[in-house]
């Protein structure tokens, strides 16, 4: 009789011990076969013969443009090589890890040791060393740095480099760097606003420069021996505290101060979808709202996650019109803004925003081969738009939307 039972239990499929738990469905995810065609196309068509990624290609040809080819470095692919390394992890295919190690090593046999600093891979110095110490000896090693002639994210890049060799070489000669700079950036700092003055640009946005250095000697803080921890945390405390007591409309206008002219409130806003210049020196809210992550990330201050969930709302409603000339990157930080809100409250409406940019994105900036386009209005492929900044966004989607966590995505907070 008991077989006859365990029998009939088997054949409707229900087992010994009852019904067989259903799977849960798994939601579709379309972005990341949409990664790998884009990374497999660079590594294929898009280096030169010393490995070298270009900087600018004909989407169709896959043919170098020359005006943006003058001297590509890593710091124009830094969250390239960074999507390189967690794809070799994702799908452990080591050529994609080769490929971003290639870039790093031919790099540093070629470059002038002398050229700025904020202007090399400095988010990729822990990989460097890996590579080999002693090239990176060189180019980590302390030089003179004219604050006076610099903004305070210069600053925040020297730090976190010197910081970094310290930690990997124990060569006390970059701790006197840090603490020569840190003193330096405290004579600058107006007493009663917080902010940097280190030159004679105002026109430079002050507040969100601060911002970065705070998220720089924060880091840098965690790799050098006391007095500098307390001296460069400190520092990233007060620049905190600066940025945070700012009265940033983002409920009216939906901007983030970025810039105070003469220690006063009336500085530019940052806009939804379009900078009002440069890569650095232009920043749009989603860009900003991700710095506000990376802080809150490391201090767990929550007028920062208010100000994250705030500036994703902005972005609940509103899309580009006709009329702007959008970057992929603005759209990978929308994206990563999202998924950051969604991550924080649990609110559904964050990460359907997500899908819906993501979706957008996929349409309008991969339409014509594997290499997105360099903004809504262009139809090359150029790196410094922040393709790959988009790229990291639309994999962060899809990470969270799968649950998958045994592999991490690199933060979408470094352009800045």
């Amino acid at each position: 009789m008991k077989a006859i039972t365990t029998a009939i239990l088997v054949s409707f499929g229900l087992g010994i011990f009852g019904a067989e738990i259903p799977k849960a469905p798994v939601p579709p995810s379309p972005y990341l076969p949409i990664i790998y065609k884009y990374a497999d196309a660079m590594l294929e068509r898009g280096r030169d013969t010393n490995g070298v990624f270009h900087s600018a290609l004909n989407r169709v040809t896959m043919v170098p443009l020359v005006f943006r080819d003058s001297g590509p470095t890593p710091h124009d692919h830094q969250n390239l090589l960074r999507l390189l390394y967690m794809l070799t992890e994702l799908s452990t295919k080591p050529k994609y890890r080769d490929a971003a190690d290639a870039e790093l090593r031919r790099f540093f046999s070629k470059a002038d040791s002398r050229s700025d600093l904020s202007y090399q891979p400095w988010m990729l110095w822990d990989r460097c060393f890996d590579l080999g110490s002693e090239p990176n000896r060189q180019f980590a090693a302390p030089r003179e740095h004219n604050l006076a002639m610099g903004f305070p994210r210069y600053a925040g890049f020297y730090l976190r480099t010197w910081a970094t060799a310290y930690a990997r070489t124990t060569n006390e000669l970059p701790l006197n760097a840090i603490d020569r700079v840190v003193r330096d950036l405290e004579i600058h700092r107006d007493p009663t606003t917080g902010i940097i003055w280190l030159g004679p640009d105002i026109s430079h946005p002050w507040v969100l420069s601060g911002l970065s250095l705070a998220i720089d000697c924060d880091a840098a803080s965690r790799l050098v021996p006391e007095p500098l921890t307390s001296k460069l945390r400190g520092m990233a405390d007060e620049q905190d505290r600066m940025f945070c007591s700012r009265p940033h409309d983002l409920k009216g206008t939906g901007g983030f101060i970025s810039g105070d002219y003469l220690a006063t409130d009336a500085g530019r806003k940052t806009t939804l979808w379009t900078p009002s210049s440069g890569r650095y020196r232009g920043h749009t809210t989603a860009q900003v709202g991700m710095m506000c992550v990376s802080r809150y990330e490391n201090t767990g201050n929550v007028a920062y996650r208010d100000l994250i969930h705030v500036a994703a709302d902005a972005y609940l409603k509103s899309m580009p019109t006709p009329e702007d000339d959008v970057w992929p990157m603005t759209f990978g930080h929308a994206i990563s803004l999202q998924v950051a809100a969604w991550r924080s409250t649990a609110q559904q409406k964050y990460l359907d925003r997500a899908r819906e940019l993501a979706d957008f994105a996929l349409r309008h900036f991969f339409d014509q081969g594997p290499l997105p386009r360099a903004s809504l209005k262009s139809t090359h492929y150029d790196a410094s738009t922040g393709a790959d900044t988009l790229a990291l966004g639309l994999v962060e989607l899809h990470l969270n939307i799968l649950g998958i966590t045994a592999v991490r995505c690199p933060a979408n907070t470094i352009d800045r």
